[in-house]
């Protein structure tokens, strides 16, 4: 049973005051109030800002992270003490970008998911952003491009991928019939995940010098939408190569600039200290990555 005085200050936060807190922990609003008074006092600094709706303080911030791992850490201990616990499922909640869950993640921990019984809680985000899940305690790992380990975590390198401008051949034609130019793609509709999805951008100011703001865009926050907007003739964009090998080599998808791949790094971060599944999850995941994000370009693909 997770400590009372922590429970109290995770509900508090998670329903955003006292008075709610205290209906989902069927308490008194002030027996909620004196627990998380019993815990500020024994860690000598305040956990809550007194707002509305209430916020952690940064003490409060660097608690959640543990506790987060205490609810992973009790799971476990209960199913292998506790009799008739065994078969209950674990939760792990997970940070990752929308193109790795609909290409390589499932394949790659699929089977110590279904081993460990495990329930994945996958909070989506850019893969530039997920690291701010961990470090809030949202999340017990995730997958970023952050090279570099947030204190008290480690680093695994996932690989790279590759990612390809394309459309349909009936949209190529229609708005780039010479191919890319800086006034075609300042008309062209073009595809992007979302507000933190810069791929896009970078790649018309690096190589066109066109600005955002300067061409129209679908926003489409899905990878299988992204894709089928796409193939539907709609828009085009940036998506992973290891996502439309088949589309490209039937000719329903072409890549509009083969010369001019973008390259995204992904590292998998986690807390240092991890339960044993979690560093079985941990485990898989790298090694499945690995295998799927190290594929043959498209090039060489078709030049075997």
């Amino acid at each position: 049973m997770l400590d009372l005085r922590l429970q109290a200050f995770e509900a508090v936060l998670k329903e955003g005051g006292f008075e709610r807190a205290a209906r989902h922990l069927n308490l008194t609003q002030s027996a909620v109030s004196q627990r998380v008074k019993l815990l500020e006092a024994e860690l000598g600094q305040a956990l809550l800002v007194r707002s509305k709706p209430v916020q952690p303080t940064p003490a409060g911030r660097r608690l959640l992270p543990y506790l987060t791992q205490l609810r992973l850490v009790e799971a476990e201990a209960q199913r292998a003490l506790r009799p008739g616990a065994k078969g209950q499922p674990l939760r792990l909640p997970i940070g990752i970008n929308a193109d790795s869950l609909a290409t390589w993640f499932l394949p790659a921990v699929e089977h110590v998911v279904r081993e460990e019984r495990l329930v994945l809680d996958c909070v989506v985000d850019d893969q530039d952003h997920t690291h701010t899940l961990l470090a809030n305690g949202d999340v017990l790992g995730c997958v970023s491009t952050r090279a570099d380990p947030m204190r008290g975590c480690a680093v695994m390198r996932l690989g790279v991928m590759r990612y390809l401008c394309v459309a349909s051949p009936e949209f190529r034609a229609r708005h780039f019939p010479s191919g890319l130019t800086r006034a075609a793609l300042g008309r062209a509709p073009a595809i992007v995940y979302g507000r933190n999805d810069d791929m896009h951008d970078l790649f018309l100011r690096n190589q066109f010098g066109l600005d955002a703001g300067h061409y129209p865009y679908h926003v489409v926050p899905s990878s299988e939408g992204f894709l089928a907007f796409a193939k539907n003739a709609l828009g085009y964009g940036f998506v992973p190569e290891i996502q439309v090998v088949d589309a490209l080599a039937a000719g329903s998808l072409v890549d509009l600039a083969p010369t001019q791949q973008e390259t995204v790094e992904l590292y998998w971060h986690h807390w240092q200290v991890q339960s044993s599944v979690m560093a079985q999850f941990s485990r898989d995941l790298v090694t499945g990555a690995a295998r799927a994000l190290e594929l043959p370009s498209v090039d060489d693909t078709a030049a075997r």
